[in-house]
């Protein structure tokens, strides 16, 4: 505690020091950096694009570092804010601070899963990989950087300490070779050692992108490495060492005295280690004839590119391959008294042994091409929507444990993809984007649709987009297929899913005191595919209809904030999907510049769920359940923080769950799995400009 105290006394004295120069030596940021930093400005008069907006910044005054995000399938851009915001820096560190309500193990780096169900991710054809889905990075995800001059960033965090510590380190290096070429590599290393017995996390990612933005032709390649471990306990045996640790049957025979390391766990000895990588590659080349010719004068005639030229169509390949492979292992010998041995296709299973440990394999490859031709918004004034038309052919491949001891099963498996995009990206007051794509081997279908609007109301300009899909979704492989040494099926018949959702959001006036977002929506989910209370999978046949409506709401008053996110779902089948009514987060801060170079954020936070059945996690299928045995929630999670931005660097120390052991005490995250003790936290992102 004292090193971490000195610390922040250190870099707080350093700060002001740097304070001080400053105000020595002041120094007006240019125009562009003033704009820059405007973000009251209409989009029309800002240098660089909102997020979503999809333009070519071929003639575009941009500012020396700029970044976007694509579409996977089709290479488009989509820019976004870059990671510099002034504030709620502390956020980042926390698995909570990814959402409203979130359900995790307790380690920075565990699986995790949010508690808002219209904000968890459909499931992927690697199922075992969706618990890490926090921490796992696909194409859509990997951010793209332009730079004028080389750019790095390097961002620490740590907390706790000795046995219990986690520590994480991120770095990014990127770099234009030329106006066009980009490369640039990104690395991110994480240790968790964890507050209880035997659940700790290790995690090793790193990944290298190119980006060649032409007047004609525009690549995007990234290729990505990911190594997980995640050393499994399976929560807490009683749950009673939380709620109530002074009752005599809890207490006698531990010496607990707060120490949650002496808290007896389900298992140890046991790990889930992930491993898997992505290459991906996305062409994009532009049809047409971008130069004209014009007088000189009365003789001479020369060429030049086209003002505001907008190609005729575009042709886009895209390849993506990707490999992920998970290994359980574990010699523990009281598993087999915590796990019935269960076969789904009716053998006798229940003195059967293959093997006195654990030690099971699965992997998943595919081998993904697409080819899409696209006719541009805009390549004539008449042209007021874009239509793209593309196939894709999805080679897949699977393995799992075999039936006799070292020999695996392997499966393969096509996918023909053939569909259609049509987008109006361009204007104010009407854009929309719909999707529709079938697979013509297998039974999957989406259909997909989004529109936005501006509206007019009392003189203030509101943002209205309403979005509504259809899909039909087979079940994956390993759904179908499971094989442990207690747990096998094989060949499940599980039925295909079918969804049907309609939601929307509305954006209401800023005013010098207040902002304002509702957002909701509603799903009927046919055939939903879960895990029940015995832990194993299961498939409800009738419909499941969700809904859920959020409110997001900030006020301020000089360096006064109050920031607010409130979230109400109902299910119509809790013991299919759980959900808490009501999960809420508010964060009330002082907000404030010294030397106007050293910005600053004193506050504090809280997260709060209602009451209800609360998901579980099983390391065997690492997919999270539905218990029936206690009802968990209405504890508070509280922070103080303090941020701190001084030019390329901020810097936040916190002290994480102030409450701990008050009130109910019932601070679990998932059944089974409390939330870490108070621990001091720290943090630090620096970035270089050369």
């Amino acid at each position: 505690m004292k090193k971490y105290i000195l610390l922040a006394f250190f870099l707080f004295a350093v700060a002001c020091q740097v304070v001080q120069a400053q105000q020595r030596a002041p120094r007006r940021p240019s125009q562009k950096a003033e704009a820059m930093a405007a973000d009251s400005l209409p989009v029309e008069k800002q240098l660089f694009p909102k997020s979503e907006t999809k333009i070519d910044t071929t003639h575009v005054d941009v500012p020396n570092i700029y970044a976007w995000k694509i579409t996977p399938r089709l290479g488009e851009r989509i820019f976004v804010p870059r990671d510099t915001v002034l504030y709620n820096f502390h956020q980042s560190s926390l698995v909570d601070g990814q959402g409203v309500a979130m359900g995790y193990l307790g380690n920075v780096g565990s699986p995790a899963q949010s508690k808002i169900f219209f904000d968890r991710p459909e499931p992927s054809r690697f199922n075992f990989l969706d618990a890490m889905y926090l921490w796992r990075k696909n194409p859509e995800d990997q951010e793209f950087l332009n730079t004028k001059i080389p750019y790095s960033n390097a961002k620490y965090q740590t907390g706790g300490g000795g046995k219990s510590a986690e520590q994480r380190l991120q770095t990014v290096l990127s770099m234009n070779l030329n106006k066009k070429l980009n490369v640039g590599f990104d690395f991110d290393y994480l240790y968790s050692r964890g507050y209880y017995n035997s659940l700790s996390n290790k995690q090793i990612s790193y990944d290298f992108t190119a980006s060649y933005i032409g007047d004609k032709y525009k690549m995007h390649a990234f290729f990505h490495n990911n190594n997980f471990t995640n050393i499994e306990n399976g929560g807490i045996k009683d749950t009673l060492f939380i709620t109530n640790p002074d009752l005599e049957q809890i207490s006698q025979g531990y010496n607990y005295n707060g120490d949650t390391k002496v808290i007896p766990t389900r298992m140890e000895n046991t790990k889930n280690k992930m491993r898997g990588r992505h290459f991906y590659v996305t062409n994009r080349y532009d049809l047409g004839n971008d130069m004209e010719q014009y007088a000189v004068n009365d003789t001479t005639m020369a060429w030049r590119k086209k003002e505001n030229y907008v190609p005729l169509a575009s042709a886009i390949l895209t390849t993506h391959y990707t490999d992920q492979r998970r290994r359980i292992t574990s010699d523990d010998g009281n598993l087999d008294g915590l796990y019935i041995p269960y076969n789904f296709n009716g053998e006798d299973v229940s003195g059967v042994k293959y093997m006195e440990t654990i030690n099971d394999f699965m992997s998943y490859y595919s081998f993904k091409n697409t080819f899409a031709l696209a006719m541009n918004e805009g390549f004539r004034n008449w042209m007021k929507f874009g239509l793209t038309a593309f196939v894709e052919y999805d080679m897949r491949k699977y393995s799992i444990p075999g039936a006799i001891p070292g020999l695996r099963g392997r499966e393969s498996e096509d996918a023909l993809i053939v569909g259609g995009v049509l987008s109006k990206q361009k204007g104010k007051y009407l854009r929309y984007r719909a999707t529709v794509e079938k697979d013509f081997l297998n039974s999957d279908f989406k259909a997909e649709g989004e529109v936005s609007t501006m509206l007019n109301l009392f003189g203030k300009q509101v943002s209205a987009k309403a979005n509504a899909y259809i899909k039909n979704i087979s079940p994956n492989f390993f759904q179908n297929n499971f094989s442990t040494k207690y747990w096998n099926w094989s060949n499940l018949g599980l039925d295909d899913t079918r969804r049907v959702y309609v939601g929307g959001e509305i954006v209401f006036p800023e005013f010098s005191f207040s902002s304002t977002k509702i957002s909701g929506g509603v799903e009927n989910i046919q055939n939903y595919i879960y895990y029940g209370a015995n832990r194993l999978i299961a498939q409800h046949s009738g419909s499941v209809q969700v809904v859920a409506l959020r409110l997001d709401q900030n006020f301020k008053a000089g360096i006064f904030h109050w920031d607010n996110q409130l979230v109400f779902q109902k299910t119509s089948k809790d013991e299919v999907i759980p959900l808490p009514t009501i999960s809420a987060y508010s964060n009330i801060y002082l907000q404030t510049k010294i030397a106007k170079v050293l910005t600053v954020q004193l506050g504090g936070d809280v997260r709060y769920h209602s009451k209800y059945y609360m998901s579980g996690y099983e390391p065997l299928t690492m997919q999270f359940y539905n218990q029936d045995e206690m009802k968990l929630g209405g504890f508070p999670l509280v922070t103080a923080y303090a941020n701190l931005h001084l030019k390329y660097t901020r810097f936040f120390i916190m002290y994480y769950n102030a409450l701990n052991g008050m009130g109910n005490a019932e601070s679990f995250s998932l059944f089974r799995y409390p939330v870490n003790p108070s621990i001091l936290k720290m943090g630090i992102s620096w970035q270089f400009n050369n």
